[in-house]
C-alpha cells in the first residue's frame, strides 16, 4: 500500500526538478540581458551583408555618454540550421566617438553597390554646430566616414 505513495513523491520531485530548471534556463536568458549596458538608447539593424563564404546583417548601436552620443557598428554573422546570429565584428566609430560631443538621431542603411550608406545630422553639444555624417560600411570592420560642417547658408567640409 505504501508503493502509491512513494511513486507520487518520486513524480512529484520530477515535476518541482523539471520546473526549477525551466525557471533557471529563462533566468538565464534573462541574466544574458542584465550584462548589456544601461548606456544604450537604441540599437537598429540597417543593411544585409554578403562574403563569399557567409551573410548576415548590420547592426548600429547608439550608446550615451556623459550626455552625447556614440556610435558603434557590429557585423552580424546568419546562423546555421536555426542557431542564433554571431557578432564576427564590432567597432566604435572614433570620428565620433572620440573626436567631439554629438547627439544624433539613430539613421537608417540604404544598401549600395559594395557599400552600406548611413547617413544623418548631428548636432555638437558643446557649439551647438550642425554637421551631417556620411558612414559608408564597406566590410566586417572596416569604413569611410564623412563629416560635413553645415554653417549658415554654406557648407565647410570636414574630411578634405
Amino acid at each position: 500500500m505504501q508503493y502509491p505513495n512513494v511513486l507520487v513523491v518520486i513524480l512529484s520531485q520530477l515535476f518541482v526538478s523539471f520546473w526549477m530548471m525551466s525557471a533557471n534556463a529563462e533566468d538565464l536568458k534573462l541574466k544574458e540581458l542584465y550584462k548589456m549596458s544601461p548606456n544604450i538608447q537604441t540599437i537598429k539593424q540597417v543593411c544585409p551583408w554578403r562574403s563569399s563564404t557567409t551573410k548576415g546583417i548590420i547592426r548600429l548601436m547608439q550608446v550615451e555618454e556623459k550626455g552625447a552620443h556614440k556610435l558603434y557598428v557590429q557585423w552580424l554573422r546568419e546562423g546555421i540550421a536555426g542557431t542564433a546570429q554571431t557578432p564576427i565584428s564590432t567597432i566604435g566609430i572614433s570620428e565620433i566617438n572620440d573626436q567631439g560631443y554629438y547627439r544624433f538621431d539613430l539613421p537608417g542603411g540604404r544598401l549600395m553597390a559594395g557599400a552600406c550608406s548611413i547617413e544623418t545630422i548631428m548636432e555638437d553639444i558643446v557649439d551647438e554646430r550642425r554637421l551631417r555624417l556620411t558612414l559608408y560600411l564597406t566590410g566586417p570592420g572596416k569604413y569611410e566616414v564623412h563629416l560635413t560642417r553645415l554653417l549658415d547658408g554654406t557648407l565647410e567640409s570636414l574630411h578634405d
